[in-house]
């Protein structure tokens, strides 16, 4: 049984209020913010971080990109691969995702925003709204085990 994390950067791993800046000066990533990921995923006995934030369009050359690697890598974490949805449809490119890897029995989505996961009952249930991960609420009325886990791991390294 293998278990997913669909991962958005902007607003899970930083916020406005964040101070470090991209190689090309956009917001950056909290280390802290990282780490709390990386403690989560352990508890959860390791997982696989699939990228569904826009950053995964960047060429893999990238400054930024490269930014991004080096700061997963520096807490044990590393890209597994990359969800394909393109125009505000990020619950149809997961749940395409998803049918393309039957392997894939658990997961959770930390996102910022809603996109279209709602459509998707099995998505929606799994949803971790963000305002950073350290502000995480359940996006369902009735969340899925995992996502009420991982939200509890969460939740136990912010205190």
């Amino acid at each position: 049984m293998r278990f997913a994390v669909f991962l958005d950067i902007d607003g899970v791993l930083n916020t406005r209020t964040t101070v470090k800046r991209t190689p090309d000066g956009y917001i950056g990533i909290d280390d802290a913010r990282v780490k709390v990921l990386a403690n989560a995923i352990e508890k959860c006995g390791g997982g696989d971080i699939v990228l569904s934030s826009d950053w995964k369009v960047l060429d893999r050359n990238h400054d930024d990109y490269r930014y991004l690697v080096s700061k997963l890598r520096q807490y044990g974490l590393e890209i597994s691969d990359y969800s394909t949805d393109r125009d505000w449809k990020r619950g149809q490119g997961i749940k395409e995702y998803l049918e393309l890897h039957p392997e894939i029995e658990e997961f959770v989505i930390l996102d910022d925003q809603k996109f279209d996961f709602e459509h998707y009952k099995k998505i929606w249930e799994r949803v971790l709204i963000t305002n950073g991960i350290e502000r995480t609420e359940f996006a369902s009325r009735t969340p899925a085990v995992e996502a009420i886990l991982f939200r509890d791991y969460i939740k136990s390294f912010n205190q």
